[in-house]
């Protein structure tokens, strides 16, 4: 009897080969080493599209060139898609699941499934790096400082050559405080990689924060020659030493880059911290907003940020990105919309959702105040006086149940409405949502007064 062998077709040792040279180049910091990562990736799959973990792959080098190299709302629904792809043909892959998660994070601000997603992961896979590593940012951005360290940490344990978890946790322990563990952690991510510089260098960043700003220079100029890119950090250390002039050039030089490339809002926000700058700091955290930046939600943790604490503003956003555990109503949606009508000179529509946090209970009072504002001809926002209406888009209306409710509220302003002195036309709107009397979310559109 001859025994049987099983042959592994020349075109699966082709594809296999395609997939471990993008994972090689996956694990870079560079656009270009990125995109021919994904471009590894997309020909295995063009092979062989039944191969999960090639769709993991190009899932993975989105999510890495979004927010540094991709505007997120172009990077983000890509990573998503090649997520879901893997999952669909392998739902026991991890690593897909990681992916999906920071997708939801990202794209619908929408931490709780993304902890969910995660939780998933380390429960198919206990010793997977990455959803230790997810896990750890997830904790950090929930303001856990030390829980997220230890998950980082732990990631760290998992795979001990990733440069990013070792330029995360080099981020984590500054988070902390503890500025002597960041310096050990950013050198050893220049051990494995000499040429990491992912956004900028952590390890400069250490480097700042123990007044060694000679050595943060060297490194924040040897990021800004490999990435191309104006350093955020390095303008952050100008500020720090007294010398606004040369921090307010390299603002200049990020903004004037911002024309020609995406460039992270919340890099210029850090900068504008650091020239003590709140007003243009939160214009560009309210751009990272519109913009679903994958980033925004480190503002939670990182040092940079800090004194933007005491401003009643900056809660308020980490509530609004969901990177608060204090608030138990969110907002998923405002999409204002205009109608074609005849008899109106103005008919918009604008749909509310708002979400629960899982495990709310009855016996509460939720209220949803929806104001429109017109724009005068002198520039100024007044309150409408244009006929306005109300309707729950959503027939059943239970607030232990954590899907999203949807409102209507309906702005018109009739063709026979005589306007009044100066004219009036549509500004804007604010959306505010209150439990129990207290403020939980809120939306403006343009940047109107708050709730």
């Amino acid at each position: 009897m001859v025994p049987a062998f099983v042959l592994r077709p020349q075109r699966n040792t082709e594809v296999y080969d395609l997939y471990l040279q993008g994972l090689y180049f996956s694990n870079k910091s560079s656009e270009e080493d990125l995109r021919r990562a994904l471009s590894f990736f997309q020909r295995a799959v063009e092979k062989d599209p039944t191969f999960a973990r090639a769709w993991t792959g190009i899932s993975k080098a989105w999510y890495f060139l979004a927010d540094v190299y991709v505007k997120p709302l172009d990077a983000y629904p890509a990573s998503k898609e090649a997520a879901l792809k893997a999952i669909a043909l392998d739902e026991k892959d991890a690593e897909a699941h990681c992916y999906l998660s920071e997708a939801k994070r990202v794209l619908d601000w929408d931490l709780a499934g993304a902890d969910a997603e995660l939780k998933r992961a380390l429960e198919l896979d206990p010793n997977s790096a990455p959803a230790h590593f997810f896990s750890g940012l997830l904790l950090l951005f929930h303001g856990e400082l030390k829980d997220g360290l230890q998950f980082i940490l732990e990631a760290e344990k998992l795979d001990p050559v990733s440069p990013i978890t070792s330029y995360v946790a080099t981020a984590a322990y500054l988070a902390n405080d503890r500025i002597d563990d960041a310096l050990i952690e950013g050198q050893r991510t220049l051990q494995l990689d000499p040429n990491y510089f992912y956004l900028d260098s952590a390890l400069a960043a250490a480097y700042r924060e123990k007044q060694n700003f000679s050595e943060a220079i060297a490194l924040y100029t040897k990021a800004q020659e490999a990435t191309h890119l104006p350093s955020s950090g390095l303008a952050i250390t100008y500020a720090r030493m007294g010398r606004p002039t040369e921090a307010q050039n390299i603002r200049a030089q990020l903004l004037q880059a911002k024309e020609k490339r995406y460039i992270s809002a919340p890099l210029i926000a850090a900068v504008s911290v650091a020239l003590g700058d709140k007003e243009e700091a939160f214009r560009e955290l309210e751009r990272a907003y519109a913009e679903h930046s994958g980033v925004l939600q480190w503002i939670a943790f990182l040092p940079e940020f800090r004194a933007l604490r005491s401003d009643a503003r900056f809660p308020h956003l980490l509530r609004r990105i969901g990177a608060s555990r204090d608030t138990i109503l969110a907002i998923t949606e405002t999409t204002l919309s205009e109608t074609a009508d005849p008899n109106a000179q103005n008919h918009f529509t604008l749909k509310v959702g708002v979400k629960p946090r899982p495990g709310t209970q009855n016996g509460h009072v939720v209220r949803i105040s929806v104001s429109f504002y017109d724009l005068t001809k002198d520039n100024k926002m007044k309150p409408t006086n244009a006929q306005v209406s109300y309707n729950w888009l959503t027939a059943a209306r239970d607030w232990t149940d954590a899907t999203p409710k949807f409102l209507a509220a309906t702005y018109v302003r009739p063709k026979n409405q005589l306007p009044l002195a100066g004219g009036r036309r549509y500004g804007g709107f604010v959306v505010c949502v209150y439990f129990d009397g207290q403020l939980q979310d809120s939306r403006a559109n343009p940047l109107l007064q708050p709730c």
